[in-house]
């Protein structure tokens, strides 16, 4: 197979890729290797010492808010054993009274009593316990979010 002068001329020219010049680095990478001998004059010592004292410091965080926890814990704990005790007390007077009741008339008024006691009951021991969980939340968090309080957010 011979080629013809009309291939050869239809074949595209390959022109040869003129080699260019690399862009310049960066304006922050030059600032970054400016600063080099600044970072290594560094000595891993104090770094050693910066990280140690970070570590300490944010294990002594978790300490208080662990310590902060139990605290909470208890007090729920100690106010829910209240309130059981008081409800259980109540259950029992108020069955005492059910069995001393001389018609269905004072008994029906002696259940309505005790339902309004047990109802108010809730409310305020519902009411205590929720005081309690959101002052051992605020205790809790305050050790760990407190080396952030600097940041300048505003809340």
């Amino acid at each position: 197979m011979s080629e013809t002068k009309e291939s050869k001329r239809k074949r595209p020219v390959e022109t040869p890729v003129a080699a260019t010049e690399p862009a310049p680095p960066p304006a922050e990478k030059i600032t970054a290797v400016a600063m080099l001998p600044q970072l290594t004059r560094r000595s891993p010592k104090s770094a050693a010492d910066q990280l140690l004292a970070s570590y300490h410091s944010t294990l002594a965080s978790v300490g208080e808010s662990q310590r902060a926890v139990a605290n909470g814990a208890k007090a729920l704990a100690l106010e829910m054993t209240g309130l059981a005790q008081t409800t259980l007390t109540e259950a029992g007077d108020s069955a005492a009274a059910l069995m001393r009741a001389g018609s269905v008339a004072d008994a029906v008024e002696i259940q309505l009593g005790y339902v309004r006691r047990s109802f108010a009951s809730l409310i305020s021991g519902s009411t205590r316990l929720s005081e309690i969980g959101a002052k051992l939340m605020s205790e809790a968090s305050r050790p760990i979010v407190a080396p952030f309080g600097g940041s300048g957010r505003t809340g």
